[in-house]
């Protein structure tokens, strides 16, 4: 395929414009490309109805560098509004929605994407340059997710990673307490390549609680990296996630319409990517009221220029509320909490024992494309004792083990360390994730070729287990 120069683009797109209809968008203003972090370009852009709502446009020559950076290849055919790619990437272009519209993308030799373009001045190109087609990036954005390639909007920057062999390595950011120990953990490690902050909580009639972490938006926008901002169900009186409310609004048109439009303003003109979902305990009668309800998210946050991301509990069927086929459908993400197989309150053991973590991800990869998928990884540790659990940093198991002068043992079949002593008489078994642990469910990740992997979460961990992370990011 003939890659794409600036006088053949120019040619074709004088030769044969695309005819839409007439513009009545707002005035152009200029954006900023980048990819790697590197600026691309400067162009101009407007926002404008693709046929379903606002999003915004670019020219297409500037669009189709930021395409030839990421690996494309790709052609104008100006008389057959045809946008013909092609890459070697091996991405689930069928996950894209074809939808309607006037021009096609054509991708290895198959439609993949209709769209509405219009024509217009590039105000770049001089007061008497002829009109130019304009793209929706947010289109764009699909083909890049489907390829595996990472790409933010913010409303100023479209930030573009160009593909690579490189996973993501995804972070939860918290800041309880008002503490800034974990985003200041996130800025000393580069290897985390998207974060999500844990912030905010629904209510039950579908409003939020919770505040932005604005330094985090900063830090997101000033890496060009993809940030997300968490949404839970956990009920703020109880502190418990709460599946009975999260039902009831999914049941309640009026309480849902008003959730859905409140997380779509809550990262609406912020440097945030979109909304990650956390929504645990859900009874599995609440199955098709949840699918729906992500699905008219979903819907929502694209039509705003945003992305939804997941996060579902570790299930081996579908015998549960998470139909994770439909999630996998109506998200851009989906992260998968392979961990707390043993949890708080109950007996003693592994919290993710590697046989189990294979049998979730081969559950999820048969239902979800792999390349939408992370593999949730804890960074973490639990003491049992006298019948209660404490959660454990991975620093305090370390001072645990010097302090008590204690060689760990190892967990051949569950491929997971732990130990046991004795404190004020009481005896306490510990299970924790050491370089070791991390470095076998990477493999995991490895093996079912999946988009990434996220930790809960940043803040938890030693300094040991970045290293087999630091080489799973650099595609070792």
């Amino acid at each position: 395929m003939k890659r794409f120069t600036t006088a053949t683009l120019l040619a074709s797109l004088l030769s044969s414009v695309v005819l839409t209809p007439e513009v009545t968008a707002n005035s152009s203003t200029q954006k900023t490309i980048t990819v790697n972090g590197a600026v691309l370009s400067h162009p101009y852009s407007f926002v404008a109805s693709d046929g379903s709502g606002q999003t915004t446009y670019m020219p297409i020559w500037y669009v189709g560098k930021a395409l030839e950076a990421a690996g494309f290849t790709q052609s104008w055919n100006g008389t057959t509004h045809t946008w013909t790619l092609t890459t070697s990437m091996n991405g689930d272009f069928s996950s894209v929605p074809v939808g309607s519209g006037q021009a096609s993308i054509v991708i290895n030799g198959k439609l993949v994407k209709k769209i509405n373009t219009y024509v217009r001045k590039d105000p770049a190109a001089g007061a008497g340059a002829q009109p130019t087609v304009y793209m929706p990036i947010f289109y764009v954005d699909q083909l890049f997710d489907a390829a595996g390639i990472t790409a933010s909007w913010n409303g100023q920057t479209w930030a573009v990673r160009s593909p690579s062999t490189n996973p993501i390595v995804f972070g939860f950011v918290t800041n309880y307490g008002g503490s800034t120990d974990s985003l200041v953990d996130l800025e000393a490690h580069s290897a985390v390549t998207e974060f999500s902050t844990f912030t905010h909580s629904i209510t039950a009639t579908g409003g939020l609680t919770g505040s932005l972490n604005t330094q985090a938006g900063s830090y997101a926008q000033d890496q060009a990296l993809s940030a997300y901002v968490t949404v839970t169900n956990m009920n703020v009186d109880t502190g418990d996630f709460d599946g009975a409310m999260a039902t009831q609004i999914f049941g309640n048109a009026a309480d849902k319409s008003k959730l859905i439009n409140n997380l779509v303003n809550l990262v609406s003109g912020t440097p945030f990517a979109g909304i990650n979902i956390d929504f645990e305990m859900l009874p599995t009668s609440s199955r098709t009221g949840f699918s729906q309800f992500l699905t008219s998210l979903q819907q929502a946050l694209h039509a705003s220029g945003k992305k939804l991301s997941v996060d579902v509990p570790a299930v081996t069927n579908a015998n549960s509320a998470y139909n994770y086929a439909v999630i996998g459908q109506n998200s851009d993400e989906v992260m998968v909490m392979a961990y707390d197989y043993s949890y708080p309150g109950g007996p003693a053991g592994p919290i993710a024992p590697v046989s189990w973590v294979k049998q979730v991800m081969s559950y999820a990869t048969s239902q979800i494309p792999s390349n939408k998928v992370l593999l949730g990884i804890p960074v973490y540790g639990y003491d049992w004792a006298n019948g209660k659990t404490t959660a454990l940093t991975l620093n305090q198991v370390d001072q645990l083990l010097s302090s008590n002068s204690i060689t760990p043992m190892w967990d051949a079949t569950d491929e997971e360390p732990y130990f046991t002593y004795t404190a004020s008489g009481v005896q306490h078994t510990v299970y924790y994730e050491n370089a070791q642990s991390i470095t076998d469910k990477l493999e995991i990740a490895k093996a079912d070729n999946l988009r990434g992997i996220a930790l809960w979460r940043i803040g938890l961990e030693d300094s040991q287990v970045w290293q087999p992370i630091q080489q799973y990011a650099s595609g070792q």
